[in-house]
């Protein structure tokens, strides 16, 4: 069933106390295995639209999640809160508060980032782990020790906000206009990064969670030998504006279950791009693990 001709879905929207901070969530409240659909950035809960009613047609609960700083959520001003341990504690006890023993796991862009050791980390709670566009950590870092450093030069620039936007904002945006081609929110975005409206939150993820960081709590702190016990799918969107295909692809050497990877025609932001394709690939997979 494609987003076009889904049925439509009753959904609640809610605001969750947990951990200090206010999470706001759609909940399409559907009885069924939950889903849990986590975003990146710089979007919000909206780019799951197309697969919340999906997910709920083939009788998921399907649920969407603003991470703080986004959307409706909570924006703490303490940087080191956005650190991906503290988000991975927020999404554990999301789930606690919401009453969910385990749960399949969707991740997009930072959004699986965090994922990938939150499900290392408390591989009880979660049925099944679908990655999209981003892989672990320390293939990120090994793309950029190959020689794809030019690749990731924002990942760099990202962590200083003047040098960040100067390099999007320069040319007549050129660089976000290329970086941001398959996202259709994409004006709505340049808009509010050249109000100021974004500030400071534009680049607060990396300012959180930099390379360094990265690379010490991967290759000193033992990381990087944690291992997923879970199911888990790689989807790719083979003209990804941001990530390098190698860095997902690579990353059946972090799953001890077993490792699925699809690797489609599309964007970073290939669910909403290509919703259909998506939704079919995501279908297919959670069907196997009901």
């Amino acid at each position: 069933m494609s987003p076009q001709n889904a049925s439509s879905t009753a959904v609640a929207t809610q605001q969750i106390h947990v951990r200090g901070v206010d999470y706001a969530l759609t909940d399409t409240q559907t009885p069924g295995p939950p889903v849990l659909l986590l975003h990146g950035w710089p979007d919000n809960r909206t780019i799951w639209r197309h697969q919340l009613e999906y997910l709920s047609s083939l009788g998921f609960r399907a649920i969407a999640v603003d991470w703080i700083g986004h959307g409706d959520s909570s924006i703490p001003t303490d940087v080191g809160r956005y650190h991906v341990n503290e988000l991975g504690a927020d999404t554990i006890a999301l789930l606690d508060a919401l009453q969910i023993d385990q749960v399949h796991l969707i991740a997009h862009d930072y959004g699986a980032t965090v994922s990938w050791e939150t499900v290392a980390n408390y591989p009880q709670r979660f049925l099944s782990y679908c990655a999209l566009s981003v892989g672990h950590s320390v293939e990120i870092l090994r793309d950029m020790a190959m020689g794809h450093l030019g690749d990731y030069l924002w990942l760099v620039l990202h962590g200083m906000e003047r040098a960040s936007r100067y390099w999007y904002l320069s040319n007549d945006a050129q660089r976000f206009r290329h970086k941001f081609a398959s996202h259709p929110d994409a004006e709505r975005i340049l808009a509010k990064l050249t109000s100021g409206e974004d500030t400071g939150f534009w680049t607060i993820w990396e300012r959180a969670n930099p390379s360094y960081d990265v690379f010490y709590r991967q290759f000193f702190a033992g990381q990087r030998h944690q291992r997923l016990g879970v199911p888990t799918l790689g989807l790719y969107g083979r003209h990804d504006e941001w990530m390098t295909e190698g860095q997902l692809a690579r990353c059946y050497k972090y799953v001890d279950a077993i490792w699925r990877y699809e690797s489609i025609a599309g964007g970073h932001w290939v669910q909403l791009e290509r919703p259909d394709a998506v939704n079919a690939i995501l279908g297919s997979w959670l069907a196997g693990w009901r």
